[in-house]
């Protein structure tokens, strides 16, 4: 099941080390929307570092003197990171009488009153600036793996993060689904991130079929477009026009988060993603087992503000970007450069 994913701009010519002190890693939530002034949700903009955002939602819950379960986040951050992320805090009746508490394992940056609960996947961009160590030089090819992003965008795999610590979430949820009794026992969170696991691998399979097949720089015949920073969708026939939009990165391609609902890919798309459920059949049938619902995704993002230096004296990149939710950093560098991890 590892099979190594296929990058739309070839293999990467440098090495690095990421994330060799949590100062390398710093990660901004965007909301997208300014809070409402008014409500019985109060908004905090949270700086943390060396603890996850569960974690953090269970130390401000104890600080607030309320329970986890009303705590809102848009998206998890990294832990060996140094992270800003909103929470909203349900505190009705509270937004003229509340005094903020005093802390100490994170930072408050900021606050808002807020008329709705803070939800999954609401915030609109996560901006990062990064440091990879380790970097002997910056060589012409690499130079042009960077040009090639700017213009063209990046394949939007699911990054490392969502298969486990191990990389073994796929085989793990394929054993506990396996078995009624295990699967009965399975909360609503583990089970939710099992069935991301098995779908994300699906998609990271069917998307680099696709680029190994040169499928990368146009849109195909039955494939379904997605909105630039929307999840709309629709459905058109290859004109001139839609080809300008799509070299504008203004839509991409998509393929199916696989579940449960209507396949919308048809023709050739439908037949390459057809080829890679009929190699994993049992990740196939178990998301249909558990009835998991049909969704489509993005084959690419745009990465807006990016920018890549290196010192040479440092033997450092620096490189920020700014991209949408649901995309991943990691992703992104696997495109340029192979980068280990400080244990």
């Amino acid at each position: 099941m590892a099979k190594r994913l296929v990058y739309p701009y070839g293999i990467a010519s440098i090495s690095g080390l990421l994330k060799s002190q949590a100062s390398d890693f710093k990660v901004t939530e965007e909301l997208g929307f300014e809070p409402a002034g008014e409500g019985e949700h109060l908004f905090l903009l949270i700086e943390k570092s060396m603890m996850t955002t569960h974690e953090l939602i269970e130390r401000v819950a104890g600080d607030f003197f309320i329970k986890p379960r009303d705590i809102g986040y848009s998206g998890l951050k990294d832990k060996l990171a140094v992270t800003q992320q909103w929470l909203s805090l349900y505190l009705p009746g509270q937004m003229n009488s509340l005094g903020l508490p005093g802390v100490s394992d994170y930072c408050l940056l900021d606050h808002a009153w807020h008329n709705k609960k803070l939800r999954s996947g609401t915030h609109r961009s996560n901006h990062f600036e990064v440091i990879v160590r380790n970097i002997e030089s910056l060589p012409e090819a690499t130079q042009q793996q960077l040009d090639m992003i700017r213009n063209q965008g990046m394949a939007n795999y699911f990054g490392e993060q969502r298969f486990g610590r191990q990389g073994d979430n796929v085989e793990q949820a394929l054993r506990v689904f396996s078995s009624t009794r295990r699967s009965r026992k399975l909360s609503r969170s583990k089970k939710s991130l099992y069935l991301s696991a098995l779908r994300s691998f699906l998609f990271n399979r069917v998307l680099s079929e696709r680029i190994e097949q040169g499928i990368w720089d146009a849109p195909i015949t039955g494939d379904v477009f997605m909105l630039r920073g929307s999840r709309s969708i629709f459905y058109e026939s290859i004109n001139e026009e839609l080809i300008e939009r799509f070299k504008r990165q203004d839509i991409a391609s998509t393929i199916s988060l696989y579940g449960v609902g209507n396949r919308l890919l048809q023709v050739r798309a439908q037949e390459i993603e057809d080829a890679v459920l009929a190699e994993f059949e049992t990740i196939r049938h178990c998301l249909l087992q558990q009835k998991a619902s049909l969704q489509m995704r993005s084959t690419r993002v745009a990465v807006t503000d990016f920018k890549v230096e290196f010192d040479e004296d440092e033997a450092t990149l620096r490189i920020e970007a700014r991209l949408p939710r649901g995309s991943y950093f990691t992703t992104l560098l696997n495109h340029f450069i192979n980068s280990g991890r400080s244990q």
